[in-house]
């Protein structure tokens, strides 16, 4: 966040969740160059999604929200000469993942 904000924010992931979070994310990189996609604004993407858990949680839906669109969107577009129900039963559809099944449950609370 201090690359999107000027300053560093106070909060910080509590012990216990801290190494695996971090080697998560170290595989994440090491898989992004691999694919290489490690382009600066992917990794600075990466950066504000993973600090923005650290901010409040109606942000880090947001930063959910954002991605799930954009992996809904390349989907459909990859996927455009696919078979209509081989596409919407497809596991690489992110409709069909949990946690953004997780995440319109959440929003249809809030609204």
């Amino acid at each position: 966040m201090k690359q999107l904000t000027g300053f560093t924010p106070i909060a910080a992931l509590p012990e216990s969740t801290a190494a695996s979070a971090k080697q998560q994310l170290l595989e994440t990189i090491d898989w992004l160059q691999a694919e290489g996609a490690a382009s600066e604004t992917n990794l600075n993407l990466l950066i504000a999604i993973v600090q923005s858990i650290l901010w409040s949680e109606e942000s880090y839906t947001r930063f959910l929200q954002c991605g799930f669109d954009t992996a809904i969107e390349l989907f459909d577009i990859s996927s455009q000469n696919w078979d209509f129900e081989e596409a919407m039963l497809s596991r690489h559809n992110p409709r069909n993942w949990y946690e953004y099944k997780q995440l319109r449950q959440t929003r249809a609370v809030e609204a």
